[in-house]
């Protein structure tokens, strides 16, 4: 059993999901990053499968910070060698501390949000909208589609992907902010 799934099983409530995303699920995400993205941030970045993903197609000149809470997953992380790659190892609701307004353009989250509280979900939109560039991209991925009206309040033009190849099955929603 890798780290990620030990820690999963133990951690259910924080992580969402019983195993690591899958490299179908990580390929499409990456895919979605715009080509003159130079500035990216992953929400949740768990034992960085999606990370390496990023950093493999992102902007030579691009820096992506990687938000992780869990001290268990952070030595996962840490292990990631890139110029362009930086670890925050506090809550993904300082972002606005982190980022001046519209000065982020690509944020995904792989954040269980389905499992937030309406107020801490406002809160990480809002702070998600606050910082991206009026040209970014935010990515959310989760295993329900039971936040796809909340998204959408913040970032009206969503679209949804399924993932089938990832366990759970994924709905993957990018999204741009109102223009």
């Amino acid at each position: 059993m890798n780290g990620f799934t030990r820690y999963a099983l133990k951690n259910l409530k924080s992580t969402g999901s019983i195993a690591p995303s899958s490299r179908f699920l990580a390929k499409k995400i990456a895919k979605s990053i715009p080509p003159t993205a130079k500035t990216l941030i992953e929400l949740g970045a768990g034992d960085g499968v999606i990370t390496r993903h990023l950093l493999a197609t992102m902007n030579p000149d691009a820096q992506l910070t990687a938000y992780e809470l869990s001290d268990q997953l952070l030595p996962l992380l840490q292990g990631i060698q890139h110029p362009g790659f930086s670890i925050n190892n506090h809550s993904a609701l300082e972002l606005t501390n982190d980022f001046a307004a519209d000065s982020v353009d690509f944020v995904l989250s792989c954040l269980p949000i389905a499992l937030f509280d309406e107020k801490m979900k406002r809160d990480l939109l809002q702070q998600i909208h606050q910082v991206l560039s009026p040209n970014g991209l935010f990515v959310q991925y989760q295993y329900l589609p039971k936040d796809r009206k909340l998204i959408r309040e913040y970032f009206p033009e969503t679209k949804s992907k399924w993932t089938a190849l990832n366990i759970p099955p994924s709905f993957v929603y990018i999204a741009k902010p109102a223009k």
